[in-house]
C-alpha cells in the first residue's frame, strides 16, 4: 500500500478548499491593459459571431449584439481570470483555419448521406475511432492553447469528434460517425 502511494505523482494543483496562488506560477498578475485587451478581443470575435449568425446590419440588431458580445466577453474574461488561465496563440494557425468551412461542409455531405443510404437501405452506416498523429507539445500557454484548438477544429465538422490526446503516444482520438473505410 505504502509502494503505491509512493508511485503516485503529486497533484499538479491546489486541492478542494486551499488557497489558488493567481497569476502565472507566483509571477505578478496581468496588468489592466492587458485584461483590456483580452476583453476586447473576446468582444470582436462575439461581435463578429453576431453579425454573422444574425445577418443584419440594422442599428437596433447592432447595438443588440454590441451589448450581447460585450456582456459574453466580459464573462469570458472573468471566467479566464479566476481559473488562471493564460492563451497565447500564432497567427499561422489562424490561416489554418481558413480550411474549416470546407471542410464543415464536406462532412456535413457525407452525415447526410449516409442518413440517406441508412433510409434506402436501413443499413446503419459504418463509424468508428481513429487516431490522428498530433505532436501534444508542453504544458505551456502556448502548447495548451494548440490543444484546445486542435479539438474544438477538429469537432467542428459533424462527422468528427476529438474524445481525448494520447501525450505518451502523440495521438488524437476522433470518433467518426461515418468512415470512409
Amino acid at each position: 500500500m505504502a509502494e503505491e502511494s509512493a508511485r503516485q505523482p503529486p497533484p499538479s494543483g491546489p486541492l478542494a478548499g486551499e488557497p489558488r496562488q493567481r497569476g502565472n506560477r507566483g509571477q505578478p498578475e496581468p496588468a489592466a491593459r492587458h485584461r483590456a485587451a483580452t476583453w476586447l478581443a473576446w468582444w470582436v470575435l462575439l461581435m463578429s459571431l453576431w453579425v454573422a449568425v444574425d445577418d443584419s446590419l440594422q442599428s437596433d440588431e447592432l447595438l443588440a449584439g454590441a451589448g450581447a458580445a460585450a456582456l459574453a466577453a466580459l464573462a469570458a474574461e472573468i471566467a479566464s481570470h479566476q481559473a488562471a488561465t493564460r492563451f497565447e496563440i500564432r497567427a499561422g494557425w489562424l490561416v489554418r483555419a481558413f480550411r474549416l468551412p470546407g471542410e464543415v461542409a464536406h462532412d456535413t455531405y457525407t452525415v447526410f448521406a449516409a442518413l440517406a443510404r441508412t433510409l434506402a437501405t436501413r443499413r446503419p452506416p459504418r463509424g468508428g475511432f481513429t487516431e490522428l498523429p498530433v505532436r501534444y507539445g508542453d504544458d505551456t500557454p502556448l502548447g495548451v492553447t494548440r490543444r484546445v484548438l486542435l479539438t474544438g477544429a477538429y469537432s467542428l465538422a459533424p462527422n468528427k469528434f476529438v474524445l481525448g490526446m494520447d501525450e505518451e503516444r502523440d495521438v488524437m482520438v476522433v470518433h467518426e460517425l461515418v468512415t470512409d473505410r
